[in-house]
């Protein structure tokens, strides 16, 4: 009988403890804190931009930006929902078009996908798009270099001297 009430017990318990299991692998602790607003993390994109640009010659970004600041142009294409290795074939591709990105990057929703563009300026999708790739990984491995870095905590200050001798103290 015993057995059978704690069986019952056991079983209208477990509904709750399901929903607070869920709960809990759903958010953190502080979840309902309302500290600060989130904020997208832009970081990685615009040391991508500027990674991207050392990549790449000066005098190609300065044509086919039609840019003194390469970098903000590449990080506002980011902005704008343009992939990073789709960015960097959008670079090949207005190099070797001599059309400027800006103008690319307008007619691409257009065109229906790089495919589509590449054939409209008479160009190899699949051979821009790999060696995009290739410079995009290029690229992501200069990555870290631009990547903001936080100063390490403030160490707690010791004192290395000895303490003081007992015939100093008088």
């Amino acid at each position: 009988m015993r057995t059978g009430l704690f069986l019952l017990l056991l079983a209208l318990s477990a509904p709750p403890c399901r929903a607070q299991v869920f709960l809990g692998a759903e958010v953190g602790p502080d979840a309902f804190v309302k500290a600060e607003p989130a904020q997208l993390d832009n970081s990685s994109e615009d040391a991508f931009a500027w990674a991207l640009s050392s990549e790449v010659s000066s005098s190609t970004l300065y044509a086919v930006l039609e840019s003194t600041t390469p970098e903000r142009e590449l990080l506002r294409y980011l902005g704008l929902g343009i992939y990073r290795q789709e960015l960097a074939a959008l670079l090949l591709l207005s190099e070797k078009s001599s059309v400027p990105v800006k103008k690319l990057a307008e007619e691409l929703p257009k065109a229906g996908g790089f495919r589509g563009l590449a054939k409209k300026h008479k160009a190899d999708a699949m051979a821009i798009f790999s060696e995009a790739g290739r410079l995009k990984a290029a690229a992501d491995l200069r990555l870290p270099l631009f990547l903001p870095v936080s100063p390490p905590p403030a160490a707690v200050e010791t004192s290395t001297a000895a303490p003081p001798s007992p015939d100093e103290k008088k």
